[in-house]
């Protein structure tokens, strides 16, 4: 109620009855009218109050209204106090990452199969582009589950990794050593590893070849990665994961086949000195995989997995040069987050 309203019938001027012992008759003429003014006047009053605000006169509500009505956002009473902001960070947003995968898809590559997911750390969103969650064969790309789940083992007391598998693990890791994996895979029981990543990581996609010894011929997908790199981040201790991710940053320009691993993320003009990557690439039969994975920027928030199936024919220059459009139309929608 405003202040006006709280004024008195007589403060607004009403007339106040005369003495009783001068206009006796006149009491009881006047009393029934004033009654009726008051009353008149009483329920006025209400009727304004109930159609007020505090500081003003309300707007109706009406269907032309309504949904602006639904939609927006409670303020806070009088009574609460914002929280002060816990970070100068810009906000998350997660349009960035549906970019990324979006630009990769719209690329419209002639003959090239591009499995592509974006993993947003802060959040913990996972954006997939249209074959995210296709089968590929994994090529050495498999290195990175086997060693994540090695390392977790030896956390857990299941096993002892002497100096020789670590440096086995450093190979596999940075020069994409196949003769490393050979051994961890051999050694450790590599397909045992395997089950036991999928589990660990709830992995989606992941299957075993029918030949055990083919470990690059296991059918992986861009999520799956995702989720092997999540746990790495989040699972393994903060030395393994240092270890596994220190190993991802010096990655070799060359696998120790000589094979040139520098296309997607650890392309010349695309490497920033922040990027983890892991690479992969077989040819099988007439057709050529290359991967692209890894964690990108100096804050570590976004894991890119682009996951490809190309023709042979074409050659690996062009299939590297394929692996650069995407990757840069990828980092390019993630913006200075990427660098």
């Amino acid at each position: 109620m405003s202040k006006d309203d709280r004024r008195s019938p007589r403060a607004r001027g009403t007339r106040a009855p005369e003495p009783r012992k001068t206009r006796r008759g006149l009491l009881f003429t006047v009393a029934p009218a004033v009654l009726a003014i008051l009353i008149v006047v009483a329920m006025t009053a209400v009727i304004r109050a109930n159609t007020k605000h505090e500081t003003g006169q309300a707007d109706p509500v009406s269907v032309n209204n309504l949904g602006a009505l639904t939609t927006t956002t409670t303020a806070p009473s009088s009574s609460t106090t914002a929280a002060p902001p816990t970070s100068t960070t810009p906000p998350d947003n997660p349009q960035l990452a549906k970019n990324a995968v979006d630009a990769v898809d719209d690329l419209g590559l002639s003959h090239v199969e591009l499995g592509v997911g974006v993993l947003d750390r802060d959040t913990g969103q996972v954006t997939l582009g249209e074959d995210g969650s296709t089968p590929f064969y994994s090529a050495s790309v498999l290195k990175l589950f086997v060693i994540t789940a090695l390392l977790h083992d030896q956390e857990a007391g299941q096993l002892s990794l002497s100096s020789t598998d670590m440096s086995e693990v450093t190979a596999a890791l940075e020069q994409s050593d196949d003769g490393a994996m050979d051994a961890l895979w051999e050694k450790f029981s590599g397909p045992k590893l395997i089950d036991q990543i999928t589990g660990l990581a709830h992995l989606q996609d992941t299957e075993l070849p029918s030949d055990l010894s083919q470990w690059g011929e296991t059918m992986i997908s861009a999520r799956d990665v995702l989720s092997v790199y999540q746990y790495v981040f989040t699972s393994l201790n903060a030395t393994d994961g240092k270890l596994l991710l220190g190993d991802l940053n010096n990655a070799a320009a060359s696998g120790a086949d000589g094979f040139n691993q520098s296309f997607g993320l650890l392309a010349p003009g695309l490497r920033t000195p922040a990027t983890k990557a892991k690479q992969g690439w077989m040819e099988y039969g007439t057709k050529m995989m290359l991967h692209t994975t890894g964690v990108v920027g100096s804050s570590e928030q976004y894991v890119v997995a682009i996951l490809s199936l190309q023709r042979m024919s074409i050659g690996w220059a062009a299939g590297r040069s394929n692996m650069n459009s995407a990757t840069k139309a990828t980092l390019a929608a993630l913006g200075s987050a990427s660098q």
